[in-house]
């Protein structure tokens, strides 16, 4: 499997090795993964308030649709903290999936095995920091000045055109003072103390001459260069995962509900027949005699009834097993416009969660029922 990081102009792809269980960098193209930039993004860390994540997920609803209106977001819950994540439209074109860019640059701290550190993303157009702390994201900011704000600030001090500012720049770097000064500047505006801290440059602006002397601790990383930390980190989203919103689409649709049940029914006639083809091939004494030997081993004091009695039982007494009954049901309980997003199976009570119009949950009697901010309703349907 390959998965191909776009970022902007810039790609990555990472090739998993399966039976090695390994990923390698590759030159091929696979499924595309688009990042969104973090000027386009936003993550808030906050601590939960529940531990049902449907109660946060409700919460969540309301809050960003009031905030920040129509936009697309996720979340996830991990130890005691809730990570969001919003974006805006964003040009994805032949993606299967999304990474925004705060959570590409904290997995490459996370691969380099780092606990607490921080990246320092500087682009042409601007600047962005993660923190890292005990291995999860901590902090980041993002300052609309990069290389460019250099640039400018050498062209305007020395009166040269942006061409020839630039090319100074990437000659002289902060041997020129105003270069110096422009860069004092970004990180004064991030908030962040790097002093003693490990920070792993990134971007084109770690290219810059003499940048790494003004941090004591600097990392490297040896997998990519500088300029490709985002790409790296984001093709990488679903082999080094981190416990961040992935932005996947989790909605079980109809079809896929007549799929689960018709793979549980077929699971059992696979398994009843290939022991019953295994008592033809070979003798049903010999077999009945060693399973009744190691029954009574693992389990002393216990009446032997064999696994093959078991289902043999339930089959001649026409006793269809109790899930895959549920689950053939689901079909003709559930009405067209109703989106499904969690099945839960316990104490012999099958859970269906879902979302859909007033007038159509309503048809299906569901026993919890609630109102969403965008008209629809909540269900949860109990079949025992």
């Amino acid at each position: 499997m390959i998965y191909t990081a776009v970022d902007g102009k810039k790609t990555f792809s990472v090739e998993k090795q399966f039976l090695k269980n390994t990923w390698n960098p590759t030159q091929k193209t696979g499924r595309k993964i688009c990042v969104i930039p973090s000027d386009f993004c936003l993550v808030r860390i906050e601590q939960a308030f529940s531990r049902k994540i449907s109660h946060i997920k409700n919460f969540y609803a309301l809050d960003v649709e009031q905030k920040y209106g129509k936009v697309n977001w996720d979340l996830s819950v991990y130890q005691d903290k809730v990570f969001l994540g919003v974006y805006r439209d964003y040009p994805s074109k032949d993606c299967i999936n999304v990474e925004l860019e705060v959570f590409a640059l904290t997995r490459v701290l996370q691969v380099m095995g780092c606990e607490d550190a921080y990246l320092l993303d500087m682009g042409r157009r601007k600047t962005t920091i993660v923190s890292i702390k005990g291995g999860l994201l901590h902090a980041y900011r993002v300052l609309m000045k990069g290389g460019d704000f250099l640039t400018q600030i050498i062209a305007e001090t020395r009166n040269l055109d942006f061409q020839r500012a630039e090319e100074l720049k990437k000659e002289k770097g902060l041997d020129l003072e105003e270069a110096k000064r422009g860069i004092q500047e970004i990180l004064s505006s991030l908030g962040f103390n790097l002093t003693d801290k490990q920070v792993l440059l990134s971007g084109g602006g770690s290219k810059i001459k003499g940048i790494e002397e003004l941090f004591s601790k600097t990392l490297k990383n040896h997998y990519c260069d500088p300029a490709l930390n985002t790409a790296f980190g984001a093709s990488l989203k679903f082999f080094v995962k981190n416990p961040y919103p992935d932005f996947v689409e989790r909605e079980i649709s109809k079809e896929q509900l007549k799929t689960a049940s018709l793979l549980a029914g077929s699971s059992v006639l696979l398994f009843l027949g290939s022991y019953i083809l295994t008592g033809m091939l070979w003798s049903w004494d010999g077999l009945r005699s060693l399973e009744r030997e190691e029954f009574k081993k693992t389990f002393p004091g216990t009446p032997i009834v064999s696994l093959y009695d078991q289902v043999r039982s339930k089959v001649s007494a026409e006793e269809p097993y109790e899930l895959t009954k549920k689950l053939s049901e689901l079909p003709q309980k559930l009405k067209p416009d109703i989106k499904v997003y969690s099945i839960e199976f316990s104490n012999g009570i099958l859970t269906i969660s879902g979302e859909g119009k007033e007038e159509v949950v309503n048809q299906i009697n569901p026993q919890k029922i609630k109102k969403t901010p965008t008209g629809s309703v909540e269900f949860e349907l109990e079949i025992k």
